[in-house]
């Protein structure tokens, strides 16, 4: 069977992010294809980032493909490793990937990292889908400003052999439920609320439909 693997770095299980990948699965459901589809959270792993240990680096070693350093992530690095799909949802913070997604994803794509040959790699399946899920506090106003790194991350992802990523966002999440207990000025508060209230069902429905069109590009790899 076919398998997505959704890494998600979201320390909230009931927010924005959460929401997202509901979404994402519902489309990859509804797609009539037997694709298994896995949601881990990666903060219910006790982990490490890339511990220099060059294990995968060695002459004649077994980890080309996955890490192999021994903690609480090492089974789920070498299952997403050879998974046919990849999404990475991360909630933005000071502009990039939360510390828990960079540590992860550092674990998961140095083995692949050919350092005899560049423009090579030992990605055990080059090219396979891919998508990341940003949820983030900047606005609309923001978003050039947000344009170099999700350009540096899709380079990335596809330096190390996958698929340029399919972008989904959402913006100007709402952060709270409730922004009277919190120091927050009303100008805040209302920019946040209008927009979810405006806007959040469309930024779902976008992950539905992306979740959709990585099914129908899982089912139909070779």
């Amino acid at each position: 069977m076919k398998k997505i693997f959704i890494i998600d770095s979201s320390p909230r299980k009931n927010m924005n992010t959460a929401q997202m990948i509901q979404k994402f699965m519902e489309g990859v459901n509804s797609f009539k294809a037997e694709i298994d589809v896995k949601h881990i959270r990666l903060y219910d792993l006790d982990f490490h980032g890339c511990y220099s240990c060059m294990l995968c680096k060695m002459k004649n070693n077994k980890f080309l493909h996955y890490c192999g350093r021994k903690d609480g992530a090492t089974d789920i690095l070498q299952e997403a490793a050879y998974a046919d799909g990849l999404v990475f949802a991360s909630p933005i913070y000071y502009g990039d990937f939360n510390a828990q997604m960079k540590a992860f994803f550092e674990r998961l794509t140095y083995p692949w990292l050919n350092y005899e040959d560049y423009s090579k790699n030992h990605n055990p399946k080059p090219n396979r889908p891919s998508a990341i899920i940003y949820t983030m506090n900047a606005g609309q106003a923001y978003q050039e400003n947000m344009e170099e790194m999700y350009q540096r991350n899709e380079s990335l992802f596809m330096h190390i052999g996958l698929a340029k990523p399919e972008r989904i966002k959402a913006i100007c999440t709402k952060q709270v439920a409730d922004y009277s207990k919190f120091n927050f000025t009303e100008e805040h508060a209302a920019l946040h609320n209008n927009w979810h209230n405006e806007h959040f069902a469309d930024e779902l429905h976008a992950a539905f439909e992306a979740g959709k069109r990585m099914a129908n590009k899982v089912a139909t790899m070779e």
